[in-house]
C-alpha cells in the first residue's frame, strides 16, 4: 500500500511538474548530460514519458522520464530523475534514432536542416502500448495532453460514388509514443479499398506501427522498433509544395508484421512501408532518405521533384516493378547509396531501375569519394531493346535511360571514386516466383540502354553481355575514364552496340 502510494506520489508530481512548463521552451538535460533545446508539451498520462515539439517544429517525439535528469525554463529547473550512465541498451538506441529527426552528418546534403515550419496542432497516440481505431476521437490527445472531442480528420468531400472510401486530412503533426507492448494505430477496412489521409510531419517510435493508408508532407521519422503501413496499397511521401525540403530517417530495425511479434526484425530493408509508394516533392522541393528501408512492396516511384538518398542508405521496392523516376525529376545518390529491388533476378522481367528524368551520381558540392556500385538485376540477353522506355515495370535492360533522361556523375576523383555498372552481388536473394513462372535459370549477366545524356567521368562496367549495352558512339566519344571489370561476357569493344 505505501509503495503504491509512493509510486502514485511521484507520478503525480511529474504530471504537476510538467504540467507547469507546458507550451515553454527549455532545455533538456539527459541522465547522461547531454542537453538538447525542445518546448515542452505535456507529460502522457498513460505512459511514463514527456511529449516535446523541437526548436524549429519540424517533429514531436517523447523522452522517457526516467533518461530525463531535468528541465530548465524561465529560470527554474525541475528535476526528474538522478544523473547516471545510459544503459547499454539506452545508449543504442540513442546513436540509432539521433536526438533528433533533422539532424544531419556530413553524409547527408541537409538541405531539410535548414527548413523552419510553422508551429501546428499535434495528435499523440492515448494509449501506448494498446491498439486502436485510428479514425475515432478516444485514440488521440491534443497537444496539451487532453482527449480529442472529435476526430482528427478533416473528411474529403471529394467522392465520386457513394460507397467510396472516405479520405481525411489532419492539418497538423501526428505521434505514436514508445510502449514496451507492440501496438497499431488501425485504419479498418480492405487494403485495396482505404482511403488516403494526410498529415504533416509524423513520428513512430519503439513498439509502436502506423497502419494508416498515409500521404506525410512533412518529416517522417521511424525510430528502431516501430512500423507504419502495413495492409496499405498505397502511400505518398513529399510535400507536393515547391521550395519545401523535408527527410525521412528510418532508424535501426522495423518491427515485424505479426500480431505475435516480440522483438524487432533484422531485415529492415526488405520491411515494405507500402505497396505502392509515390514521392511528390514539388517543383523545386526534395525529400532526402536516411538509413534503409525496403520501401515499397511493388512500385515505387518519383513523380516530382528531388530524391536524395543520403551516403549508406537505401530505398527499395518490390520484385516485380522497377525503380521509376518521371520525366522532370531528379534522383540524387551518394557514396553507397542504393536504390531498387535487392533481389539479382525481378519477376516478369523487369528492369531495375527506368530512369526518365535526371539522376546524379554525386553532386558538384558533394561528390563521390568512393566507388559507388550501381547494381542491377540478371536479364536474359535477347531482353535488350533499344525500344525500351522507362515506366514502373520497365523491359528492355536491367538499365533503362530513357530518351527524356540524363546520368551524371561528380566525382572527387574519377579514377577512385567511380560509378560502377555491376550485376547484384552473388549472396543477393533471387526470387523464386520469378524462376518458376518464367521457367527460367538465373542469366549470365546483364544490360543496359542508354538514350539519354550521359555525363560520364569516372565510370566502369561489369557483368555486361558482349552487345549487352547499346549507346550511342557519339556519346561514348565523350565518356572519361572509363574502366571494365573481370565479370564481364566479352571484351570491352564487343560490350556496346548502336541504337
Amino acid at each position: 500500500m505505501i509503495a503504491r502510494s509512493t509510486s502514485a506520489f511521484l507520478f503525480t508530481s511529474l504530471f504537476l511538474a510538467t504540467a507547469a512548463l507546458a507550451g515553454e521552451r527549455g532545455i533538456i538535460t539527459f541522465v547522461d548530460g547531454t542537453k538538447t533545446d525542445a518546448e515542452i508539451l505535456f507529460k502522457h498520462p498513460n505512459a511514463p514519458v514527456i511529449i516535446v515539439r523541437s526548436p524549429r517544429n519540424s517533429t514531436v517525439q517523447s523522452f522517457p522520464i526516467n533518461e530525463v535528469q531535468s528541465v530548465s525554463s524561465g529560470g527554474r529547473t525541475t528535476a526528474f530523475s538522478a544523473a547516471r550512465a545510459l544503459k547499454a541498451e539506452e545508449k543504442t538506441r540513442r546513436e540509432l534514432d539521433r536526438l533528433w529527426v533533422d539532424e544531419m552528418s556530413p553524409k547527408q546534403l541537409g538541405k531539410y536542416a535548414t527548413e523552419n515550419w510553422e508551429k501546428k496542432p499535434l495528435i499523440v497516440w492515448a494509449q501506448p502500448g494498446t491498439s486502436g481505431d485510428a479514425m475515432i476521437a478516444a485514440s488521440w490527445l491534443d497537444e496539451m495532453g487532453k482527449p480529442l472531442t472529435a476526430p482528427p480528420w478533416n473528411l474529403g468531400s471529394t467522392k465520386k460514388r457513394p460507397n467510396d472510401p472516405d479520405t481525411g486530412e489532419f492539418d497538423g503533426d501526428a505521434l505514436l509514443p514508445a510502449a514496451d507492448q507492440p501496438y497499431d494505430a488501425i485504419q479498418a477496412g480492405n487494403r485495396d479499398h482505404l482511403g488516403e489521409f494526410r498529415l504533416r510531419h509524423l513520428t513512430v517510435e519503439r513498439n509502436a506501427n502506423y497502419k494508416i493508408r498515409y500521404k506525410v508532407a512533412g518529416n517522417l521519422w521511424l525510430k528502431d522498433g516501430s512500423d507504419m503501413g502495413g495492409g496499405t496499397q498505397t502511400g505518398s511521401l513529399g510535400s507536393g509544395d515547391p521550395g519545401k525540403h523535408t527527410v525521412i530517417r528510418f532508424c535501426g530495425k522495423r518491427m515485424p508484421s505479426k500480431a505475435t511479434r516480440k522483438q524487432a526484425s533484422d531485415d529492415a530493408e526488405w520491411a515494405a512501408l507500402s505497396h505502392w509508394i509515390k514521392i511528390d516533392t514539388g517543383a523545386n522541393g526534395s525529400i532526402e532518405v536516411v538509413g534503409r528501408s525496403g520501401g515499397a512492396g511493388d512500385r515505387l516511384t518519383l513523380e516530382k521533384g528531388t530524391l536524395v538518398v543520403s551516403e549508406d542508405s537505401y530505398l527499395g521496392n518490390g520484385v516485380r516493378a522497377s525503380f521509376y523516376c518521371k520525366p522532370d525529376t531528379t534522383t540524387i545518390l551518394l557514396d553507397s547509396a542504393q536504390l531498387g529491388c535487392l533481389h539479382k533476378l525481378l519477376d516478369g522481367r523487369r528492369a531495375t531501375y527506368g530512369i526518365a528524368g535526371k539522376l546524379m551520381f554525386g553532386t558538384p558540392e558533394h561528390p563521390l569519394k568512393r566507388d559507388l556500385r550501381f547494381e542491377a538485376a540478371y536479364l536474359e540477353l535477347e531482353e535488350l531493346s533499344a525500344a525500351a522506355a522507362p515506366a514502373q515495370r520497365t523491359a528492355g535492360g536491367s538499365i533503362v535511360l530513357g530518351s527524356t533522361g540524363e546520368m551524371i556523375i561528380h566525382s572527387a576523383d574519377p579514377t577512385k571514386a567511380r560509378v560502377i555498372f555491376c550485376p547484384r552481388p552473388d549472396d543477393a536473394p533471387c526470387s523464386a516466383p520469378a524462376l518458376e513462372r518464367g521457367k527460367r535459370t538465373l542469366p549470365s549477366g546483364i544490360s543496359a540502354v542508354f538514350l539519354g545524356k550521359t555525363d560520364f567521368n569516372g565510370v566502369a562496367f561489369d557483368g555486361f553481355y558482349g552487345g549487352g549495352i547499346i549507346a550511342k558512339p557519339a556519346d561514348r566519344a565523350k565518356w572519361k575514364n572509363v574502366s571494365f571489370g573481370p565479370k564481364n561476357l566479352g571484351k570491352p569493344e564487343t560490350l556496346f552496340k548502336a541504337p
